[in-house]
């Protein structure tokens, strides 16, 4: 299928047109993301289906791709390291939290305006065709075309963490031989001649060139799939805010709290609807560069090392890092990178005082404090919100902005330990 057609309008809050797969691509860098450089998996994934899909006629091309992107970003909320501990397909079918991960990661998707497609994609993107996949044993044509795609790049995948990078034959027979009782040889045959095309291998074995093939579909595909609602907007970053939240996993829920309290203070403020949206958008995803963070600093109970410390502020800059790669969210990347400023002029990654620090971040870091301080973590029990309101005012003038504090403090007293969502979803 052709790319779609162009919608046009920027979303109010957003600096210009903002391109769906722009930011799942850059979603995809947060969950592949590694300390030890490496073709990302899902980056691959997406680039093998989507040339797939550009030779079967009835596939719609951008879907598939987008489902490359994230196909697995319900792994990223639970277990990272899951599918790499049980590289055999028929290991992971019998391991719980494995054979939910298409259903909830479906679910997630299917919540985003226009993604519903790409939902129904991920859902069924571990089925077999002779019946033995997951999460439902679907078999034969009640396996869609592009799943079956998606189960194909997913498992070429596969082969090559297994065998390394191994010669163009012999990696051809073992993917054939493994995709066999997965997909329809139909499937199967397209997948092997996109193989076999001059040059796209050694291109699947390389991350730069990965990469680069990533930026080429989403400027021939994607490039005028604008995301045109706020609430998209919303919906996407939500999905930054689950991965961010899941490092480390008592944080469930963190980012969201933070959003609906920095929605609260800004209306108390007195900022304009745009400029709340902002503040919203970048609280889901102040925290998505703890990604980048070793889980033993995240949990350690005691005070940490100057040098810990600086690695853990590192995820500021990493916030913006993998923000600022979706063109279009680049305000909503420095607002976000920039909650650890401190009003006084110590906080970091960059030293800004005062009013130099942007609204919105000064906003983020009075109810990022509270939120932290009034939930439960391992290494010590949830402080209740009088304290937490002691400490923010103790801090005003020298960590926080004071008028933020000052407008903050009546709201958190009314409202206790902040809900992960508010109001309830209907």
């Amino acid at each position: 299928m052709e790319a779609r057609p162009v919608v046009a309008g920027p979303v109010p809050g957003i600096k210009g047109p903002l391109c769906r797969a722009d930011v799942l691509a850059a979603l995809s860098r947060v969950i592949d993301y590694r300390p030890t450089p490496a073709v990302p998996h899902h980056a691959r994934v997406a680039v093998l289906a989507s040339r797939m899909a550009s030779r079967l006629q009835r596939i719609d091309r951008l879907d598939t791709f987008s489902a490359g992107l994230v196909h697995d970003i319900a792994l990223a909320c639970d277990r990272r390291d899951l599918l790499t501990c049980l590289p055999n397909l028929e290991e992971q079918a019998n391991e719980p939290l494995l054979r939910q991960h298409p259903l909830t990661g479906a679910q997630m998707l299917a919540t985003v305006p226009d993604l519903f497609s790409v939902a129904e994609i991920i859902l069924d993107h571990h089925e077999w065709i002779n019946g033995h996949g997951y999460p439902r044993g679907k078999s034969g044509d009640e396996i869609s075309a592009a799943a079956q795609v998606l189960r194909f790049a997913d498992t070429v995948d596969f082969v090559l963490r297994e065998q390394g990078s191994p010669e163009l034959i012999p990696f051809l027979d073992a993917v054939r031989a493994r995709t066999a009782p997965q997909v329809a040889a139909e499937i199967a045959d397209v997948g092997i001649e996109v193989l076999g095309e001059t040059g796209f291998y050694a291109q699947l074995l390389s991350a730069e060139d990965v990469a680069l093939l990533v930026e080429s579909k989403i400027s021939r595909l994607a490039a005028y799939d604008y995301v045109t609602t706020d609430s998209e907007v919303t919906g996407l970053l939500e999905l930054f805010a689950a991965v961010a939240d899941a490092h480390p996993a008592d944080k469930t829920g963190h980012s969201r709290r933070v959003a609906n309290l920095a929605v609260l203070l800004a209306l108390a403020l007195g900022l304009p609807p745009d400029q709340t949206s902002k503040v919203r958008w970048a609280a889901l995803v102040h925290d998505v560069g703890l990604v980048a963070v070793p889980k033993p600093l995240l949990d350690k109970p005691g005070p940490l090392t100057d040098r810990e410390l600086a690695e853990v502020r590192r995820q500021s800059v990493k916030t913006h890092e993998f923000l600022a790669s979706a063109r279009g969210l680049e305000e909503v990347a420095a607002v976000a990178a920039s909650h650890g400023e401190a009003f006084d002029g110590t906080g970091y990654p960059h030293g800004l005082l005062g009013y130099e620090i942007p609204i919105g971040s000064r906003i983020i870091a009075v109810c990022d404090t509270y939120d932290a301080l009034t939930s439960p973590r391992p290494y010590r029990a949830a402080r209740d919100s009088a304290l937490a309101i002691d400490i923010l005012v103790r801090g005003s003038g020298s960590i926080f902005d004071p008028e933020v504090v000052a407008a903050a403090v009546p709201l958190f007293l009314i409202c206790g330990r902040p809900r992960e969502s508010w109001p309830a979803k209907n």
